[in-house]
């Protein structure tokens, strides 16, 4: 459910030139920042997993139980690979002589 909803969010907001855990961290201090709606199951989670603090003006993000960790690694793994399809998608897209204009216009 929480993947499910962070995804839709990740395809709507992913530029090529942005970062994916900004996304992440955008998303759940947009939850944090406010107090818990008791009528959408996604905010309770949330708040019943996650804690946001502040270090020097960063957010910093802590599962508060055990199932809190597994929560926010497999929304970071979820960052990390977005990326790394998005990269994949990219570079299936090039041909070998895109290779050589890189070069050439680089020397």
């Amino acid at each position: 459910m929480i993947l499910e909803a962070f995804s839709e969010v990740m395809k709507r907001e992913y530029r090529h030139e942005c970062d994916t855990l900004a996304i992440l961290h955008d998303w759940l201090g947009g939850y944090l920042e406010r107090p818990a709606d008791p009528f959408e199951p996604i905010s309770q989670v949330i708040h019943a997993e996650i804690e946001m603090s502040y270090d020097g003006g960063e957010r910093h993000f802590e599962g508060l139980s055990r199932s809190g960790k597994v929560l926010l690694k497999s929304l970071t793994s979820y960052c990390v690979s977005y990326d790394h399809w998005q990269f994949s998608r990219w570079l299936h897209n090039l041909r070998a002589s895109d290779f050589g204009q890189i070069r050439e216009g680089n020397a």
